[in-house]
């Protein structure tokens, strides 16, 4: 398998704490990678090293063999790396259209001028772009609530609009920070069928979950992080098996 991601050797600090001590993984194109351990591991500052929001002090990613470590967050974006964030931050009083409209916004190209008085290569990039995002609300099924305000929405159809501004962006690699956090059981199973179909998409996916049994069933490999330190990587089987990760996060076998 190719290679679309390589950590190599990342570590992060602020101050004396350090937040990431030498982690190094690989993440396979096309696969879905989880990110787990236990809270203030080091889970999010992992993706936010990823994505561009921190820069770390030590250290190499590669993004399809390109060196993005010290890269600005718009132009990785630009690449092809999508984020979705664990907290919502999404318009309430705009649509669900509008909203996902505005993921594309660094995809747009022309100036203000033609923006403003809409016309020329400001109006095929908005009927481009209008189609894209309609794709992605049928894929998200969100057809009937597309001109609903996000405010009046449910928190699970919320957290769905925030992973679809992520989607908006066309990713080849998509950052999924705990997209199921505060969901029931219905809400976790669509979200993972999502995440499945993102899969068959040909979208490689990084998620953090403390859901371990759907990391288990969902990831094709599974990297652990324990006080900024990596202490597993494998398939699910061989994380299951690791008596370091046992011991300091699952306690016992997941099946």
């Amino acid at each position: 398998m190719v290679k679309i991601l390589q950590i190599e050797g990342i570590s992060l600090q602020f101050g004396g704490v350090k937040a990431l001590n030498d982690v190094s993984f690989h993440i396979e194109e096309g696969e879905i990678f989880s990110l787990i351990g236990p809270n203030g591991a080091g889970k999010t500052s992992m993706l936010n090293c990823i994505s561009g929001l921190y820069h770390p002090s030590q250290g190499s990613i590669k993004y399809k063999d390109e060196e993005i470590t010290k890269m600005k967050a718009y132009s990785r974006t630009n690449l092809g790396i999508a984020r979705a964030f664990q907290n919502i931050a999404l318009f309430e009083h705009m649509s669900v259209l509008d909203n996902l409209m505005l993921g594309r916004h660094t995809l747009m190209k022309s100036g203000p001028f033609s923006g403003g008085f809409y016309f020329g290569k400001a109006e095929k990039e908005e009927v481009d772009n209008r189609e894209h995002v309609e794709q992605v609300i049928e894929f998200l099924d969100l057809q009937e609530i597309r001109h609903t305000p996000v405010e009046r929405l449910a928190y699970g159809q919320q957290k769905r609009v925030e992973v679809g501004r992520a989607l908006a962006l066309s990713p080849e690699l998509i950052l999924l920070d705990e997209p199921m956090a505060g969901m029931n059981k219905v809400e976790k199973e669509r979200m993972a069928q999502l995440i499945l179909k993102m899969k068959d998409n040909g979208i490689t996916v990084v998620l953090i979950e403390h859901d371990l049994g759907v990391v288990m069933r969902l990831s094709d490999h599974i990297a652990v992080l324990d006080f900024g330190k990596q202490i597993g990587f494998g398939t699910p089987n061989e994380v299951q098996e690791n008596p370091e990760v046992i011991k300091a996060y699952i306690g016992e076998n997941v099946s």
